[in-house]
Order: C-alpha cells, then structure tokens, then sequence
C-alpha cells in the first residue's frame, strides 16, 4: 500500500501518478507490489483453439437456420 510520508496518508494505487509520485504533494511514495502490477501491461493469453472452433461451428448453424426459415417463409 503506498504511503506519503508528507501527507501522512495511505493512498490507492489507482491514485498515485504513473511516475510513482502523490497526486496531492508530488513526492515520490512507495508504489508497492499491487500498483506495480497494475501498473505492468499484460498481454492477454491466446484463445483456445477449440472455442475458435465453437465459433465456427455457431456460425454455421446459425446460417443453416437462418437459411431454413427463409425457405419456410417462401413456401
């Protein structure tokens, strides 16, 4: 949890600046462990291929029904 020695206050790692300072004073604080991980850009894993393949296979039945209530329309 950062801590401001000058504001003598906790502060959320939401509100410390991105260059590690208090938003209130501009001193440098502590970030601690949280804020720099939410700090980090993570990269977001791959997508499984079996749901690429889920999303194939929706897409398709729902092509096919589409196509099925068009024909029961016309007929």
């Amino acid at each position: 949890m950062p801590w401001c020695d000058d504001c003598d206050r906790f502060l959320s790692p939401s509100t410390v600046t991105t260059d590690g300072t208090c938003p209130t004073c501009g001193r440098t604080v502590e970030v601690g462990e949280v804020a720099k991980a939410a700090a980090e850009e993570e990269e977001f894993p791959p997508v499984p291929w079996h749901l690429k393949l889920l999303a194939v296979l929706i897409v398709i039945y729902l092509l096919y029904r589409l196509f099925q209530a068009l024909a029961w329309l016309v007929s």
